[in-house]
């Protein structure tokens, strides 16, 4: 009888170590935006209100902060959850407060609400990736090392992450433009069976793999001495101190972007050769680049081929082409898919 009691005091206690709380707020449309969350799900449903779910394991109680909220970088906990929530126009904002938690946080979404998620972190231990499920509104993304599922998404969609990998189903009913970016990742793409688009697909060191049965037509072929630039994920191929280096920005703000390049003539030096050319002639100059993601500037080391074979550069019409689809990778491979 007592190991029962025992039993059931400790499952108590573990339900309330790991205690799942929610929180309400009344949008139905505008924005909103998350930020520094990696564990997200976000799925979309019809209703009129956000609901946040978090679970995370709950510290014991502190005697002396009775009475007291827990105050972090991102404000207060004004939700009793873990999360602080700012809404201003038509814009709700909202962000861990105390990130030693490691709260998981589950959303439904609004259809009309658009969606916007920001990590400038490490992303999470477990390897866990950023779900989005079932969304019909606009979605951007911009990350460091999480990996991002999207499932039965509409668009318009732009995702950018530094080291993480892209996994994404798009709905039959989906709109351009479609922009899913990685610098050290794959990206996979999973097309309807009958979907209409103009495609640009790029990955600089490595392979494209595709469905022999999309009705896939090349129009133009480009050899990856240069790469195309794309709104929000800029590659610039210059030359400093006499090396050719090419300045990767994953940022919206131009300014910031002139920034980095403008410094990036103070940063160069030698560093580690990544990749590998598949010619004789292929020379590898190796640079240090500065990569912006959001409002956090990051350096790595990587190296340009001048006339690299590698990789694959192509853009082209499915089934006759329609809604604009850009996928592109510079250390990652690429999967094209129905």
């Amino acid at each position: 009888m007592k190991r029962t009691i025992i039993a059931l005091v400790l499952l108590v206690a573990a339900g309330q170590a790991f205690a799942q709380k929610e929180y309400r707020l009344a949008k139905s449309s505008g924005k909103l935006v998350i930020n520094n969350i990696s564990y997200l799900t976000v799925e979309g449903y019809e209703g009129k209100e956000i609901i946040i779910t978090s679970k995370g394991k709950q510290e014991a109680a502190d005697p002396r902060a009775e009475g007291l909220t827990v105050l972090g970088n991102s404000g207060f906990d004004n939700t009793g959850i873990g999360i602080a929530v700012t809404q201003k126009d038509q814009v709700a904002e909202i962000a861990a407060v105390d990130k030693s938690n490691s709260l998981k946080v589950a959303i439904k979404l609004p259809y009309g609400v658009d969606l916007s998620v920001k990590t400038s972190g490490f992303g999470n231990e477990g390897g866990e990736p950023i779900l989005l499920n079932n969304l019909k509104s606009e979605i951007d993304a911009s990350t460091q090392y999480e990996n991002i599922k999207l499932f039965n998404i509409t668009g318009p969609v732009s995702i950018k992450t530094l080291h993480g990998n892209i996994e994404s189903t798009l709905s039959p009913s989906f709109k351009g433009p479609i922009s899913l970016v990685s610098v050290y990742g794959f990206v996979d793409l999973k097309v309807p069976e009958n979907a209409k688009a103009d495609m640009t697909i790029n990955t600089l060191y490595e392979t494209l793999y595709a469905a022999k049965d999309l009705k896939f037509e090349i129009t133009e072929t480009t050899q990856n001495k240069e790469v195309t630039p794309l709104t929000g994920l800029t590659y610039n191929n210059t030359k400093i101190d006499g090396q050719n280096v090419q300045i990767i920005t994953l940022n919206e703000n131009a300014q910031a972007a002139a920034k980095a390049k403008a410094k990036a003539s103070t940063e160069v030096s030698g560093g580690t050769t990544v990749g590998h050319g598949s010619t004789n002639n292929d020379k590898p100059e190796t640079s240090k680049r500065r990569t912006m993601v959001g409002d956090v500037a990051y350096t790595y080391s990587t190296s340009v081929f001048s006339g690299s074979s590698r990789g694959t550069s192509i853009t082209g019409k499915l089934n006759g082409g329609g809604e604009k689809i850009v996928l592109k990778s510079t250390h990652g491979k690429i999967y094209l898919r129905k």
